[in-house]
């Protein structure tokens, strides 16, 4: 496990399948049913994705009753959108990145804790889950997340 501060240089674009447009409830297993719909049937096929394939799931609006998330990928221009999918700009920035190669351990340690130790503050209303080699499975997975760093002003 590693946890670093990172500067993202470019605007990250992303589009993906969204669980409020299908209707999916906020649960574990909609989370899976939206990420094997879109391995099965549109990672392959994404217009103006960013290649080499990098893909992310998006937490969007935590703070709100209006919690989004989907399962996509970068791409290099947001174009019309299907009506189940969403799209999100992550701003450029500072970011603390959070990687593990065991998806326990990175959705088990404490981010916020580990930035306040650390003199920190991050946007807590959004949140990147970075896949960079495609494969979410349990025997290879290198995962990250990304939380954009507020300004001290």
């Amino acid at each position: 496990m590693k946890i670093e501060v990172i500067t993202v240089s470019e605007e990250i674009k992303i589009i993906g399948l969204s669980y409020r447009k299908l209707g999916l409830p906020s649960t574990i297993e909609s989370l899976e049913k939206i990420w094997n719909m879109y391995n099965e049937k549109y990672r392959n096929n994404v217009k103006n994705a960013v290649i080499p394939l990098m893909d992310y799931g998006v937490n969007d609006c935590l703070l709100t009753d209006t919690h989004e998330y989907f399962a996509g990928c970068a791409v290099t221009e947001i174009g019309k959108l299907d009506e189940n999918w969403a799209s999100f700009v992550a701003p450029k920035g500072k970011y603390i990145k959070h990687t593990s190669h065991n998806r326990a351990e990175l959705h088990s340690t404490d981010i916020k804790a580990w930035a306040k130790a650390n003199g920190l503050k991050f946007d807590e209303n959004f949140m990147l889950e970075v896949y960079p080699n495609g494969e979410l499975n349990e025997k290879n997975v290198e995962e990250f997340t990304l939380r954009l760093m507020q300004s001290e002003s």
